[in-house]
């Protein structure tokens, strides 16, 4: 498979028609909680809206372990029990885009947030859906507990 052409579209495509993303909803240690990371206002997707941790998958990296770094990177979180739950393909704008949700749970509550975001919040799933947030979340959330 070829790199992207352009390089600054390395740091997040397999190649210039495929993107693999993967999110997770980390579940705090004791509560029925998971958390949501708020996007910074300087973010150039998706400003200023809710997230879940996570983040793209560069080709022949290793999906666990690189959903472990991203969600350390954002939250400085360690997880465990990591389980995938959902799959999802879309092509859109001549990009095929590969979606893995996961969920896990996260070994402490201590959240140190990345310049990536500006704010936190462990939720329930009732208020992670009042939150401003990217169409794909949101129905990863309304899935979650069926």
């Amino acid at each position: 498979m070829a790199i992207p052409k352009n390089p600054k579209k390395r740091k997040y495509m397999f190649s210039d028609d495929m993107k693999f993303l993967q999110k997770a909803v980390v579940y705090h240690p004791t509560q029925n909680k998971f958390l949501a990371l708020r996007r910074s206002l300087s973010d150039p997707s998706r400003p200023n809206c809710w997230d879940l941790p996570g983040g793209n998958v560069l080709f022949g990296k290793i999906h666990s372990a690189s959903l472990e770094k991203e969600i350390f990177e954002e939250a400085s979180l360690k997880i465990k029990h990591i389980r995938p739950i959902q799959v999802i393909t879309n092509y859109i704008k001549k990009v095929y885009y590969l979606f893995i949700s996961y969920k896990c749970k996260a070994i402490s509550q201590k959240v140190k947030l990345s310049r990536e975001h500006s704010e936190y919040k462990w939720v329930t799933k009732r208020e992670f859906l009042k939150l401003k947030s990217a169409d794909f979340l949101v129905d990863l959330v309304k899935t979650l507990d069926k």
